[in-house]
């Protein structure tokens, strides 16, 4: 007996040491969609390396394996959605309005500049005589191309106004830099431009006579312009892990030049309310143009 205790006491650090021991939890990978169209004014190249860097920073204190996706057009963002190929997009909020129904949003950020209020504007000379939308028909309008805000915008004031659509009310320029259409409105070369509430800022701080003979017309207000959103295809648990862990990268020096490379001063938590004022506008001009395309004399 007292030999078989003995062989026990030899065999039990043994089988302590084979004994398994509880594996870390495996996270699911954080895949992230990128609105190609949306970053106009950064450097493809330096972006793609910035980001490279960025999201190895967020995943690594968690373990995550983090991808990055650039997507060209709504259609294929949808496609990737309902393949559960994306479960962290960032981009334009009404590109993610039309994309994403309020059940699919869950918790995310908003990209916000200090001391600016987020959304359009429109604006003409003090000197233009304009006092309505209905005073631009067949008047040189400048805007932003390839924005989904700006044409569902201008779609519903012009539907409102003269029951048309806008190719046939306006003459449209489209510019690739906000900041160009304020200049063409300032220098006479269109009657009026499309603007965000921040290009209009900035452009008064470079040149006050802008706020001197220019006003709004007309304006149209949101939490914020840009966006990064987790899907439904997260839970709760890991929704929080990474955007707490997006927070405390933006604090680094790697996180801080993101910022500045998508022109933001701070990121704010946001849930699917912060969208509503863009599906509202979508309800509105899918309801005009279902009942309100009828020419006004």
């Amino acid at each position: 007996m007292k030999h078989w205790r003995q062989l026990l006491l030899l065999l039990l650090p043994t089988c302590l040491q084979a004994s398994p021991t509880p594996a870390a939890p495996v996270q699911e990978p954080l895949k992230l969609g990128f609105y190609l169209p949306a970053i106009r004014d950064a450097n493809l190249v330096d972006m793609k390396v910035s980001l490279g860097i960025w999201v190895t920073e967020i995943g690594k204190p968690l373990g995550l394996t983090v991808t990055t996706t650039t997507y060209d057009d709504i259609s294929a963002m949808r496609q990737a959605l309902d393949r559960a190929e994306m479960n962290f997009f960032s981009g334009p909020g009404m590109e993610l309005a039309e994309v994403f129904a309020p059940g699919e949003i869950r918790s995310g950020y908003a990209r916000r500049i200090i001391g600016t209020d987020e959304g359009i504007a429109l604006l003409v000379s003090n000197t233009s005589g304009i006092r309505s939308f209905a005073d631009l028909r067949n008047k040189r309008l400048s805007r932003l191309s390839n924005d989904r805000l700006s044409d569902i915008f201008l779609e519903v004031q012009c539907i409102k106004a003269a029951g048309m659509a806008c190719h046939d009310f306006l003459q449209m320029k489209e510019e690739k830099r906000d900041i160009q259409s304020v200049y063409n409105v300032f220098f006479g070369r269109a009657d009026a431009a499309l603007v965000s509430l921040a290009t209009l800022r900035t452009a008064n701080e470079l040149n006050p006579q802008v706020g001197q003979r220019l006003h709004v017309l007309l304006d149209w207000k949101a939490k914020a312009l840009m966006f990064g959103i987790m899907t439904r295809h997260t839970k709760d648990a890991y929704r929080d892990l990474v955007l707490n862990s997006v927070t405390e990268v933006m604090k680094t020096p790697r996180g801080r030049q993101i910022l500045e490379l998508f022109k933001t001063d701070y990121l704010e938590p946001v849930d699917a309310e912060a969208l509503r004022p863009y599906w509202a506008l979508l309800r509105e001009y899918h309801e005009l143009r279902r009942v309100g395309m009828t020419r006004k004399k």
